[in-house]
């Protein structure tokens, strides 16, 4: 489907580790059912700067900056689901679960998890 499918899976985890962490410290710091923690910080400064590191020293070919974006993205709205459920009083989950589905639905059809087998008379040819 997406032709080109060089992609790098490291990117892609460290920048769900950054939408991850990035969603949790703005949680601590500014929710006040969360306890403050400073482990989302250093996991936030940790995973950043890994991330930019393999992006120094390995060019990002192909669709690798779409899909580190769609990562970063699902670990945005995955945590904020993940946190309404929590604590329900914050409001519905209902947005973020959507949205967080439709992004990891997305990125399974760039990784091609997600792709249809070809039919055996077009993979002959």
């Amino acid at each position: 489907m997406s032709g080109n499918k060089n992609i790098r899976r490291k990117p892609i985890l460290l920048a769900l580790l950054v939408g991850l962490c990035g969603n949790a410290t703005l949680a601590t710091l500014s929710v006040s059912e969360l306890a403050f923690s400073i482990f989302p910080i250093i996991s936030l400064v940790l995973a950043a700067h890994m991330l930019y590191q393999e992006y120094l020293s390995v060019p990002m070919e192909g669709d690798t900056p779409v899909c580190a974006l769609l990562s970063f993205l699902i670990g945005v709205f995955g945590y904020s689901a993940f946190l309404r459920t929590q604590f329900p009083e914050m409001g519905t989950n209902y947005l973020s679960v959507m949205i967080t589905l439709v992004l990891v639905i997305w990125l399974a059809i760039k990784l091609g998890v997600a792709e249809r087998p070809a039919p055996k008379a077009e993979a002959e040819k």
